[in-house]
């Protein structure tokens, strides 16, 4: 990023420019629809007040509305935990902030886009993991039940119906978590 401006030095605000881009990809030029920059603003600040509220979630780096070349409209970076075990109710908290973008159009504008298609991947990819890998759920026990290869499913249909219903059930629950947690702080998306 230093080099592309002809700098004598690298400062500390070309690493973060750098890390932007390495994340979201190139910066594109800003919505000319008034009411795309507005969804966007809001979906962002959705998933910022839905994680500054939750107890478990990640510290907020930074956030943009401005679109990447990587198909984002906008995009939340996120301080990087130290750590890779996580808890229960670590995924659950991210569930609720991946949720936070499209609650938050819901709320605000009475409707939904599709801004949400990699949140809504993300929250599933995350209670699948809960559900089949990590054994988090009392009434499947401690058995792992993912089937990597796609082909093959190593448990029953019974098993498998019970899966789905276990991986809807926690992204239901972190879904009304954080339509309450976003009402109750609907002055804090605005701000």
């Amino acid at each position: 990023m230093a080099a592309r401006t002809d700098k004598d030095a690298v400062t500390i605000r070309d690493f973060e420019l750098a890390t932007e881009r390495v994340i979201g990809g190139i910066e594109k030029s800003m919505p000319k629809n008034e009411i795309q920059r507005r969804t966007v603003a809001y979906h962002e600040a959705g998933h910022a007040v839905a994680g500054w509220f939750s107890k478990n979630a990640a510290p907020l780096l930074k956030l943009t509305i401005i679109p990447r070349a990587k198909g984002s409209l906008g995009f939340a970076q996120y301080l990087p935990d130290e750590v890779s075990l996580y808890t229960k109710e670590q995924l659950c908290d991210m569930i609720t902030v991946a949720l936070g973008g499209r609650i938050s159009e819901e709320i605000f504008f009475g409707k939904i886009t599709t801004g949400a298609s990699d949140d809504i991947k993300k929250c599933t990819q995350i209670a699948q993991g809960i559900v089949c890998d990590y054994g988090m759920i009392d009434s499947l026990g401690t058995i792992n039940y993912s089937s990597k290869d796609g082909y093959q499913k190593p448990y029953s249909e019974r098993t498998g119906k019970m899966i789905d219903r276990a991986v809807s059930d926690i992204i239901q629950e972190q879904y009304a978590v954080c339509h309450q947690l976003l009402t109750d702080h609907k002055q804090k998306i605005e701000e």
